[in-house]
C-alpha cells in the first residue's frame, strides 16, 4: 500500500557550530528510526530516506516502513502492519522489524519479528509481496538478531536466535532456505562478490552461542575476523578484532570501526594485515561508511563531540552537526549515524525531543574540502591528530 503524502513534518535547522544544514525528518511524537548504520538508509541518488515508526505509543504497536525525502518533504507510508509485537520486548525498538534496502533503492527487503515471512517492498508504489518463509526453521518465540543482504549473489543472511545464534541464507529468485552451520558470528557480506564474513571468538564453543553477548564476552580468548563463501567454506583468516562497533568501509573488502576504550581511534583492517589506526581524538562510537570508501561518520560519547565526518585518504577529520542525543539505551538514544552512498548525506537518529526521531544532515562540497584540508573546528583544539 502507499498511502498519499502525509503532511511535512520536517524541522530544518542550521547546526549553530558548524553551520551544516539540518532536517528533523520527522517530528509526530511516535518513535522513528532509520536502517541500521551498516548499510545506507538513503537512495543511490540521495533523494529519499527509509525509515521505521510505530503507529501508536506502546511497546506492541506495529512498526511500519516509511520514505521520505531528503529534504523533509513527501512523506509517505510504505506499509500497513496487523499484527502486535512480542509481549516481552523490554523496549519498544524490540519489535520493529529488520530492513535493508537493494543498492538500487527500488526494494526493501523487510522481516517482522513474530513473522516467519520474508516480503520485498516496492519503495516507489508500496506494493508488499512475501518472496518466501522460513517457518519450518524458526520455532515460536525465536528472535531476530539481525539481517544482511549480498548484492552479489541477491541473498539475505537472516540470523536467528532460538535459543542459540543459528543462520539462515535466503535466496531471493527462488525463495529457497538453507540454514548454515557457521563457524561464527555473521557480521558482514561482501557487495562486490558471493563472500561473508565471520567474527569467531577464540575459546567459546558454538553450543553457547546463545546471543551476542555471550559470544563477544564470555570466556575471553582473541576474537578474530574471517571471510568464507556463502556456504560457510573455504576460510580465510582477516584479521584481529579491535573494534567496539564497526562495518566494512563500504564496497571494499576492508573493515573500519571505532575502538574498544580505552582507545580513541578509527581503525582500518586490510585482508591479512595488523589493524592500522586511521585517526585519533575523541572517543568515537558507532561509524558507517559510503560506499567508494572515501569517508567515514561516526558519533562519539564520553563526552559527546557531536558526529564527526572523517576523509579516509588523509585521515582528518572535523564536527559535523551536534545530534544532541541523550546517547541512552531509547531506540534512537544512540545517533548511530550512516551515509549515503555518495557519502553527501548522514541520517542519525536523536531523542532531542524526548522522543526518537529521524535527521538528515547535508554535507557540503565546501565542507568535504574543509575536512580534507585539516581544518579544525576550532583553532586551539589540541586534542585533534591525524595518524596515516
Amino acid at each position: 500500500m502507499l498511502r498519499r503524502p502525509y503532511a511535512s513534518e520536517r524541522i530544518q535547522r542550521v547546526d549553530p557550530e558548524t553551520g551544516i544544514k539540518v532536517v528533523q525528518l520527522t517530528s509526530y511524537p511516535l518513535p522513528a528510526v532509520h536502517l541500521n548504520y551498516n548499510w545506507p538508509s538513503v537512495s543511490p541518488d540521495g533523494r529519499r530516506v527509509i525509515l521505521m515508526s510505530q503507529r501508536y505509543a506502546g511497546r506492541r504497536a506495529p512498526w511500519d516502513l516509511f520514505r521520505v525525502d531528503t529534504d523533509g518533504l513527501n512523506l509517505f507510508q510504505l506499509t500497513e502492519r496487523t499484527d502486535t509485537g512480542n509481549p516481552v520486548a523490554q523496549a519498544a525498538k524490540q519489535n520493529a522489524p529488520v530492513c535493508i534496502m537493494n543498492p538500487d533503492g527500488r526494494t526493501l527487503y523487510a522481516v517482522w519479528h513474530g513473522d516467519p515471512h520474508v516480503y520485498a517492498v516496492d519503495v516507489e508504489t508500496g506494493t508488499t509481496e512475501v518472496i518466501g518463509s522460513f517457518s519450518r526453521f524458526a520455532p515460536e518465540g525465536a528472535v531476530i538478531q539481525h539481517m544482511l543482504f549480498s548484492p552479489a549473489s541477491d541473498r539475505l543472511f537472516i540470523v536467528l536466535r532460538h535459543p542459540r545464534i543459528t543462520t539462515y541464507r535466503f535466496d531471493i529468485p527462488t525463495g529457497e532456505v538453507a540454514e548454515l552451520d557457521l563457524d561464527g558470528l555473521l557480521w558482514a557480506c561482501y557487495a562486490e562478490k558471493p563472500r561473508i564474513v565471520l567474527m569467531k571468538q577464540g575459546a567459546l564453543p558454538k553450543e553457547k552461542l546463545a546471543d551476542y553477548v555471550s559470544f563477544v564476552r564470555e570466556t575471553g580468548g582473541t576474537r578474530t575476523f574471517w571471510d568464507c563463501n556463502e556456504d560457510g567454506g573455504d576460510t580465510r583468516l582477516i584479521g584481529r578484532d579491535v573494534f567496539a562497533h564497526g562495518t566494512l568501509l563500504g564496497r571494499t573488502e576492508r573493515l573500519q570501526g571505532c575502538g574498544n576504550p580505552p582507545e580513541r581511534c578509527i581503525w582500518i583492517l586490510e585482508p591479512g594485515g595488523e589493524p592500522r589506526r586511521l585517526c585519533s581524538g575523541p572517543y568515537f562510537w558507532h561509524s558507517g561508511a559510503s560506499f567508494d570508501g572515501e569517508w567515514i561518520v561516526a558519533d562519539t560519547n564520553w563526552p559527546d563531540r557531536g558526529l564527526q565526518l572523517i576523509h579516509v585518504g588523509t585521515g582528518h577529520f572535523r564536527t559535523l552537526c551536534h545530534p544532541r542525543a541523550t546517547l541512552d539505551h531509547t531506540p534512537a538514544g544512540h545517533p548511530h549515524p550512516a551515509l549515503s552512498q555518495d557519502g553527501r548525506i548522514a541520517v542519525f537518529g536523536s531523542d532531542r525531543t524526548g522522543v526518537s526521531q529521524v535527521y538528515a544532515a547535508h554535507i557540503t562540497d565546501e565542507f568535504r574540502q574543509s575536512v580534507i584540508a585539516g581544518e579544525l573546528d576550532r583553532p586551539r583544539d589540541k586534542w585533534w591528530i591525524s595518524k596515516r
